[in-house]
């Protein structure tokens, strides 16, 4: 008999824990389309205002060796507004036109397959201006995240290879001297 009410306690966990995840992901849903609804928006404006630092601030600073890793870090940072602009558009175009459960299962891919399913809905509905803008966000964001990298990891780099080549020079003159 004890052994019945502990396989049944185990079923109820279960289940338990089976709903619960079903209810967050339905709050997570819905708090998404609330958040695409009233925050897209503002945030496809702050995304302009981003780029525009980015492009006419932030990079001309770049030549500067002794800024390079702020500007890169700065770079880095933006490119997660850009993710966001995305990650919100490709949540509405999936839902408005696949529906709840390919957002669901986009969402199951670590939440970032909306993105794909939105431009894949988007190629078969023959949406060609939407998928396009969300081809140039997602490439806006994985190249901002590269060259933010690379700007910031450049005087990392250079430092790191100067050391070299001076440590190099001390041994080699340390060679002909002896």
């Amino acid at each position: 008999m004890r052994e019945k009410i502990k396989e049944f306690g185990n079923y109820a966990l279960g289940l338990v824990i089976f709903l619960g995840i079903i209810a967050l992901t339905a709050v997570f849903i819905r708090g998404s389309v609330w958040a695409a609804a009233h925050l897209l928006s503002p945030l496809i404006l702050i995304g302009w205002i981003v780029i525009a630092i980015d492009f006419l601030i932030l990079l001309p600073l770049s030549i500067f060796r002794k800024l390079r890793s702020f500007t890169g870090s700065l770079i880095f940072i933006s490119s997660f507004v850009f993710g966001l602009v995305t990650w919100l558009l490709g949540f509405i175009i999936t839902y408005d036109l696949w529906g709840i459960w390919a957002v669901v299962i986009g969402i199951l891919f670590f939440g970032g397959g909306v993105v794909p399913l939105a431009m894949l809905a988007m190629i078969i509905k023959a949406l060609w201006v939407p998928f396009f803008a969300l081809a140039v966000l997602v490439v806006l964001t994985i190249g901002a995240r590269f060259a933010g990298l690379l700007i910031a990891l450049s005087t990392a780099a250079e430092e790191s290879s100067k050391g070299f080549t001076e440590s190099n020079k001390e041994l080699e003159d340390g060679e002909t001297e002896g």
